[in-house]
């Protein structure tokens, strides 16, 4: 393509009326919508997962989800936001975050009100958080919870439930769900 031909696209592109997205504001008080389960087309009502793993404590500010992580999320809170998803019961992800054999987690089950550590907690939140943002894109818990458990092109075909573990898989599976979001992909 000639530079004129370049300009004169760009000067259209530039003139063309922009779409502009719509923002969804989240809830003032998360604890409320917690407690409240957020109906979503096409899904049975689910409440959201941080919420579900932050056991109704205020899901959106972003310093007590630290102070959180930082202390350990006690293990009860982890296992009820892995009972609320029948993903994650099914594949294993409490081994995942807690990082152990399958006798040291059967031992670690014996004491639910001890603390994680530091990592193991930002794992957990590292699955709820992702779970919550496929809901979102994808519509439904459902579709997400389908989504996590197949390969994803995006993704060079690895599983999205098997790379949330560590923290650049993480990264790698939020991002492409923002591609998503935008259509970007």
């Amino acid at each position: 393509m000639s530079a004129k031909k370049k300009d004169v696209a760009v000067n259209e592109a530039v003139k063309a009326p922009s779409r502009k997205r719509t923002v969804k504001p989240r809830p003032s008080n998360a604890a409320v919508a917690a407690l409240s389960p957020v109906v979503m087309p096409g899904s049975s009502s689910v409440p959201p997962m941080v919420a579900v793993l932050l056991a109704d404590k205020d899901s959106d500010d972003r310093m007590e989800i630290y102070r959180a992580v930082k202390r350990g999320f006690p293990l009860r809170w982890v296992l009820n936001m892995i009972e609320n998803s029948a993903v994650y019961k099914q594949s294993g992800v409490l081994s995942k975050i807690v990082g152990a054999s399958d006798r040291t987690l059967a031992r670690r089950l014996k004491t639910p009100d001890e603390a994680l550590t530091p990592e193991q907690s930002t794992r957990a939140l590292n699955y709820a958080e992702v779970l919550e943002k496929a809901t979102d894109v994808l519509g439904s818990r459902e579709l997400a919870e389908q989504w996590m458990v197949k390969p994803a092109r995006g993704l060079d075909g690895e599983i999205p439930i098997d790379l949330i573990s560590n923290s650049v898989g993480y990264e790698l599976v939020t991002d492409f769900l923002t591609r998503i979001e935008y259509g970007v992909y």
